[in-house]
C-alpha cells in the first residue's frame, strides 16, 4: 500500500476508510489499481486541514469509520462542521469482512482498507451520522457516568467484602480505612450530580414538539430517561430499530428443524439499555397494571430479568409511538390486559 503524496489524489477514491485510534487516523483510499494511504494526527486541527482540502478537492464519495468509544467523535464532528458526510460503523459490521480474508492480517492501514472497501461492497449500509456539539457533549458524558457506576460497583464490593471481614474477625479498622469509605460517599454524591448534568443537557436540547413532556408520563420513565429515548433517531422504518438500537432485540438460533433459545443481543449502547431496564423496574414498583403484567409473565414461566426485559421492550414501544406518531400515553391501551 502507497503513501498518498497529497491530499487531493484522494478525490478520484471510489470510497474512504478511516481507522480511528487515540493518536492517529489512518486514511486509505479505495482505486481499481492500488489503495493509497496517509496517516494524521486525532485532532481537531489536522483532522479539518485533511477534510477542508478533500472537499476543495471535489471528493463526493462515501467515508466510512468504526465507532470506537469517543476517539472518532472528533472527526464526526469536523465533518458535521464542513458539511460532509461520514458513516460510522459498529465493528461488528466490519469485522465480518475483516474475518472473510483468507490471510489474517491486523494493522490500522489493513482496517481502514477494509473500511473502504465496504463503501462499494456493502449494500446496506447506515446513515451517515449526524453530531452537533452537543450531541457530542451526551455521548461523553453518558461514557463517563457507564464508567463510573462500573468502578464504583467494583469498588462498593470490594469495600464491602472487606468491611465484613474485619467485623468478623473483631478487628479495628484504622483511619485510612474508615476513609474508604467517605471516598466511596463523596463517588455516589459525584456519580448523583454528573447525572444531573447530563439531564440538564437533555432537557436543554429537547425536541420542541412537547415530545419530552409526553415521553415522561411512560410509567418509570424519569426525565433523564425520556431527554435519551427523545434523542433517537425518528427516521427509521418502526418501533423495532428503537428496540435493536439498544440491543435488547433477541437473536435467532435456528437450523433446520431445531429451533434454540434466543437471547439479547447487546449490540446497542450500555448505559442506554441499563436505563431502559431501570425504567422497567421502577414501573413495576410504582404502577399496579404494570406489576400486574410483571405478574402474568411470571406465571407464564418468565424469568426475573427475562420479565423485565419484556416490560423494557413494551415501554420502548410504546415511546416510538408517542414520539414519532404523536400519540399521548393511555394505560388502557397499553397495558389492556
Amino acid at each position: 500500500m502507497k503513501k498518498a503524496p497529497r491530499v487531493d489524489v484522494f478525490k478520484d477514491a471510489l470510497g474512504i476508510g478511516i481507522d480511528v485510534s487515540k493518536a492517529e487516523l489512518a486514511i486509505v483510499g479505495l482505486y481499481a489499481k492500488e489503495p493509497l494511504l496517509k496517516i494524521i494526527k486525532n485532532n481537531m486541527k489536522a483532522i479539518e486541514v485533511f477534510l477542508r482540502t478533500l472537499k476543495q478537492a471535489g471528493y463526493v464519495g462515501k467515508i466510512i469509520c468504526e465507532s470506537t468509544g469517543h476517539y472518532h467523535l472528533q472527526l464526526a464532528l469536523v465533518c458535521q462542521e464542513l458539511g460532509m458526510e461520514i458513516i460510522v460503523l459498529n465493528p461488528l459490521q466490519s469485522s465480518k469482512h475483516s474475518q472473510s480474508r483468507v490471510r489474517k492480517i491486523k494493522t490500522d492501514p489493513e482496517d481502514a482498507l477494509t473500511l473502504a472497501t465496504m463503501c462499494i461492497t456493502e449494500l446496506h449500509l447506515p446513515k451517515p451520522m449526524v453530531l452537533t456539539a452537543s450531541k457530542a457533549l451526551i455521548r461523553l458524558k453518558m461514557g463517563q457516568l457507564a464508567s463510573l457506576e462500573k468502578q464504583l460497583q467494583g469498588f462498593r464490593r470490594s469495600y464491602g467484602q472487606y468491611t465484613e471481614t474485619y467485623a468478623a474477625l473483631g478487628l479495628e479498622e484504622s483511619e485510612l480505612q474508615l476513609e474508604l469509605g467517605d471516598q466511596l460517599q463523596s463517588l455516589k454524591r459525584l456519580q448523583g450530580r454528573l447525572g444531573k448534568e447530563l439531564e440538564s443537557l437533555l432537557i436543554e436540547i429537547a425536541p420542541d414538539d412537547g415530545s419530552h413532556d409526553r415521553l415522561n408520563m411512560i410509567p418509570g420513565y424519569s426525565s433523564m430517561v425520556a431527554g435519551l429515548v427523545a434523542q433517537f433517531d425518528r427516521e427509521v422504518k418502526g418501533e423495532r430499530s428503537w428496540v435493536a438500537y439498544v440491543g435488547m432485540d433477541i437473536s435467532v438460533r435456528q437450523s433446520g428443524t431445531w429451533k434454540g433459545t434466543g437471547r439479547l443481543t447487546k449490540r446497542g449502547n450500555a448505559y442506554l439499555r441499563k436505563r431502559l431496564i431501570q425504567a422497567a423496574w421502577g414501573a413495576c414498583m410504582n404502577y399496579d397494571y404494570v406489576r400486574a403484567y410483571y405478574d402474568d409473565l411470571k406465571l407464564q414461566g418468565r424469568k426475573h430479568k427475562e420479565a423485565h426485559c419484556i416490560i423494557a421492550r413494551k415501554l420502548l414501544r410504546i415511546a416510538y409511538q408517542v414520539a414519532v406518531n404523536g400519540k399521548e400515553y393511555d394505560p388502557e391501551i397499553a397495558f389492556s390486559h
